[in-house]
């Protein structure tokens, strides 16, 4: 018996447990389904070789590979995903400009407002222009995102600081996954208790053409357990679906399948907590 035992426990610690891979699936898919064209040469080389590597993984199949080779491959083809950037059009440019204009520039020197405000001034033109070709588009873009980057803040006690700390939640690098920048929310001290919270990779309005996918990015702080389910504030206007978990990080698509027009809140919640709207979308 006892050497039957031993044998038995002996085959046990043999026994390699076959990898999960669907949530590595779950992102090879979501990478297949987007159309290179619409976005920048930058970074498509990156992505395309995570891309071959996760489906590399899932030939051999759950047998052949283990769990951590698996999450290693879904984090890598993750993070090629969120460093595409996608072509602007006008509706991103008009978007931008909103936002832009939405800035509070009280804190920044006369001169590099005047830069933004040239720039922005010139990217009217462009939107306004119906012969506007995407080159124009595009460099327009780029040029009020730098000028928000160039915004320096005005001296302060003899200091300055060159550069602008909030311009990044201005700008909106439009890819996947990173659209309008992150918020962090300001959290309550009055204990010393760990908060438990959701930031989003997107906190900013935008509009979403009808038809067509995004994918946030939400991640859960404070908690190694806490799972954040997501919602819309309108199931017509907006579908969705998980992607993936990779460590404290959730990923979840929409797809804009409402009139063009109407809008919906984004939100998640987490066990015990009120829902916690992260930002609008409209059907364009």
């Amino acid at each position: 018996v006892e050497s039957a035992y031993y044998t038995l426990e002996e085959a046990l610690n043999r026994l390699i447990f076959k990898a999960d891979l669907s949530s590595l699936q779950a992102v090879v898919d979501y990478a297949k389904s987007l159309c290179l064209e619409d976005y920048r040469s930058e970074g498509q080389k990156e992505f395309q070789e995570a891309l071959t590597k996760a489906e590399t993984i899932l030939e051999k199949g759950a047998g052949a590979v283990t769990q951590e080779k698996a999450d290693a491959a879904a984090a890598a083809l993750t993070k090629a995903i969120e460093n595409l950037r996608r072509i602007p059009d006008k509706d991103a440019l008009e978007d931008l400009i909103a936002q832009v204009e939405n800035m509070d520039l009280s804190n920044y020197t006369a001169a590099s407002v005047r830069a933004l405000n040239g720039a922005l001034q010139s990217a009217r033109e462009v939107v306004k222009d119906p012969q506007a070709t995407r080159d124009q588009i595009v460099k327009a873009y780029d040029e009020v995102e730098d000028r928000v980057e160039q915004l320096e803040t005005k001296k302060q006690n003899g200091s300055h600081s060159g550069g602008s700390s909030s311009s990044s939640s201005a700008g909106n690098s439009y890819g996947v996954g990173t659209a309008p920048a992150t918020t962090v929310p300001v959290l309550p001290t009055e204990n010393c208790q760990t908060q438990v919270f959701v930031v989003s990779d997107t906190t900013l309005p935008f509009t979403l053409k009808r038809g067509s996918a995004y994918c946030f990015k939400m991640t859960v702080n404070g908690s190694m357990t806490a799972v954040p389910s997501f919602t819309v504030g309108n199931g017509d206007v907006l579908k969705t679906q998980f992607v993936a978990k990779v460590g404290n990080d959730y990923y979840f698509r929409v797809w804009a399948i409402g009139t063009p027009g109407t809008s919906t809140g984004v939100y998640t919640t987490l066990p015990g907590q009120n829902a916690q709207l992260h930002c609008t979308v409209t059907v364009g």
